[in-house]
């Protein structure tokens, strides 16, 4: 599939097949969204592949989130910020906010082409999450996102977006014509 159609496909879907992808699928996602840019070249994201049903459906309920059950996956993506902070100071948690952005919309660009469908959860108790997971105290969730097939594939239409015409200004704030230089 070529990109454009890629990114123009892309939709939050919250209703999966009962069919589960072969697990190499969901660690080949990860890979590429290991990809995305880092600040300072700091590997800072570590990602939890969750597949026991009943953990899913704690990871749900933590979330507030039911159609996560039906997910046969979800990755859960965290940040230990301590390297970065060192590094960057003040500015440090926007970096990680940058990488971890784009690694997010890697995975979620290669799970359309994957042929398979995911959401974006960014809501959940944190501290029981951590708990539930192991994850150590120092590091922070970011993500949590259910993959799998659609339960009816191409049901879930891409909601259309905003035109840019009051949001595009070219070489200042509020100048909506471009003049070539």
């Amino acid at each position: 599939m070529d990109f454009d159609s890629v990114v123009k496909k892309r939709t939050s879907v919250k209703n999966f097949s009962s069919k589960k992808p072969a697990p190499e699928k969901i660690v080949e996602l990860i890979e590429v969204a290991n990809l995305a840019p880092t600040p300072g070249n700091l590997h800072i994201i570590h990602y939890i592949m969750a597949e026991e049903s009943a953990l899913i459906a704690k990871i749900a309920e933590l979330c507030h989130q039911s159609f996560i059950r039906t997910a046969p996956y979800v990755v859960v993506i965290c940040t230990n910020p301590k390297q970065a902070r060192r590094m960057y100071d003040k500015r440090a948690d926007k970096y990680v906010k940058h990488h971890v952005g784009a690694a997010i919309e890697n995975f979620l660009l290669k799970v359309i082409d994957g042929g398979l469908a995911s959401s974006l959860v960014g809501t959940f108790n944190e501290s029981l999450l951590k708990e539930l997971l192991g994850i150590p105290e120092d590091n922070e969730i970011e993500a949590v996102l259910p993959v799998g097939y659609e339960l009816i594939k191409g049901k879930t239409k891409p909601t259309e977006k905003q035109s840019l015409v009051t949001r595009l200004s070219f070489n200042n704030w509020g100048n909506r014509f471009y003049k070539p230089i």
